[in-house]
């Protein structure tokens, strides 16, 4: 089999099972993480293709203080969400590579869990139970701080 069909074959098994979400509309704010069907508990609901990660950047409040407004607006809502710390670990790729995962909505009783397996820069996730289709997936961001 060709490298090309190896990779072929591989995005159709990717996509028949590990595809378990979409942006969708939140009623809890705006948009966030809906099933598209049921997520069975312990499951990594954001499982990737391709296993490269990117590298993650720490920056300030000083570094990113001469930013346009909406571009801070973005740095603040997708890497520095529930920050005390006025921190945002930041993509090194930028903004503009921001997968799925940076659309789920706080909750104080989430159905996800924030996973820190050391063995990457990103934070990992998991199911803590049953999520059936058409519910929200969400975090709770406090969690980001520890």
């Amino acid at each position: 089999m060709s490298n090309k069909a190896s990779k072929k074959l591989k995005l159709i098994k990717h996509l028949e099972n590990d595809i378990y979400c979409r942006i969708g509309v939140s009623k809890i704010s705006g948009v966030g993480v809906i099933a598209i069907r049921d997520i069975p508990k312990n499951t990594d609901p954001f499982k990737i293709l391709n296993n490269k990660n990117d590298e993650i950047i720490m920056l300030t409040d000083k570094d990113v203080a001469g930013l346009d407004k909406n571009v801070l607006k973005i740095i603040n809502d997708f890497f520095g969400s529930g920050n005390k710390k006025k921190k945002y670990d930041v993509l090194a790729s930028g903004a503009n590579n921001i997968n799925v995962s940076f659309y789920m909505n706080h909750s104080d009783k989430p159905n996800i869990d924030i996973v820190d397996d050391d063995t990457s820069d990103y934070y990992g996730f998991r199911t803590n139970r049953l999520i059936k289709e058409g519910e929200e997936l969400t975090i709770d961001y406090s969690k980001y701080e520890e």
